[in-house]
């Protein structure tokens, strides 16, 4: 199974499609603060519905008749842990997520273990361009993988998406999608930061 998001898209903002082209998720960033404290709402669009979109569209406004509702929410925060809202109840994600392997720039590069709704054990690997989800456990089988989106410069053009492996239960699919979510945009933040502290290091030295 593989989960699309729309072309030219953030995983943060974005519509996620089937390989039918039937939405399934929606994200969007509906607090922005500017101290850092941004709340991504991810929201689940049931299949089934007879909907369709293109593949650049990122927004679904001005669809009728179609069935969506809030799956979860977190909420980016600078000085403390990041929090999930999900069915109204709050998760700080460090009591939600356990860091594990070498440390990585800032600290984030470090794996993310958590477990799922089935009780099982997961762990993404945070890499350092793409993560990629795997079990927890001895096997370590490969459950879900980031492929970036491709221009088709160097390589056949493609669109950014989630690729799943084996047979997994929806809710199970739910958290992976809103996981992951979560962690490609704490890495986004990351990266401008370190950006921005480049350029100011470079500034000094001008």
């Amino acid at each position: 199974m593989r989960l699309i998001l729309a072309k030219g898209t953030s995983p943060w903002a974005t519509i996620l499609r089937t390989e039918h082209g039937e939405p399934a998720y929606k994200t969007e960033v509906t607090d922005s603060s500017s101290s850092g404290g941004d709340t991504t709402t991810v929201y689940k669009i049931p299949l089934g519905q007879g909907v369709r979109v293109e593949p650049d569209q990122a927004s679904i406004t001005g669809v009728s008749n179609l069935t969506i509702f809030e799956l979860a929410t977190v909420k980016m925060r600078v000085l403390h842990s990041d929090e999930y809202t999900i069915n109204g109840r709050s998760i700080k994600t460090d009591s939600f997520y356990k860091k594990e392997g070498l440390e990585g720039w800032f600290g984030y590069g470090r794996d993310r273990v958590w477990t799922g709704p089935d009780g099982v054990r997961y762990r993404w690997k945070i890499k350092d361009t793409k993560p990629e989800l795997y079990l927890n456990d001895g096997d370590k089988r490969l459950v879900t993988k980031f492929h970036r989106e491709h221009s088709g410069f160097f390589s056949e053009a493609c669109p950014a998406s989630l690729e799943f492996f084996g047979q997994l239960t929806q809710d199970l699919v739910d958290m992976i999608v809103l996981t992951f979510v979560h962690l490609e945009k704490k890495r986004a933040e990351y990266e401008k930061a370190g950006t921005e502290a480049a350029a100011e290091s470079l500034g000094s030295l001008a």
